[in-house]
């Protein structure tokens, strides 16, 4: 992840805080900064988050691999919203992707999921009179 790409993310980051007035944590803003910049230019894969979170948690999967999983489902929460509710409820993703955090032993983001999600949610929304996004 270059530089470039971290300053892209933190600016939207930021851009999300101010907009929903969501004052996140110094970590979870960091977290979330991090996040969003190992996403940008790579698939989402939202397909199937159930299983493979149930099954990861079942397995006893390795925290990285849970912490991964959790960073999937926080932003296909945040950019994927209507996709999701074809599947099921966003509550149902929400605390997927807590219990995710959780057993990656990552409390204050799986205690912070809703505020990162809407932060996010938020700085992809766009104007009426705004042109297409990249999210779309």
């Amino acid at each position: 992840m270059s530089d470039a790409t971290l300053g892209i993310a933190s600016d939207f980051v930021r851009s999300g805080m101010e907009k929903t007035g969501i004052p996140l944590t110094q970590t979870l803003e960091h977290y979330l900064s991090i996040t969003f910049a190992r996403f940008i230019g790579r698939a989402i894969r939202a397909d199937m988050l159930t299983l493979r979170i149930v099954r990861a948690m079942e397995e006893t999967a390795p925290r990285d691999a849970l912490r991964a999983l959790a960073d999937e489902c926080l932003i296909a929460c945040a950019f994927f919203e209507g996709r999701l509710r074809r599947q099921g409820t966003i509550r149902h993703y929400v605390g997927l992707g807590q219990s995710a955090y959780d057993a990656a032993r990552l409390t204050e983001q799986a205690y912070g999921f809703i505020h990162m999600r809407d932060v996010m949610g938020a700085a992809a929304a766009r104007a009426p009179a705004d042109g297409p996004t990249l999210v779309d």
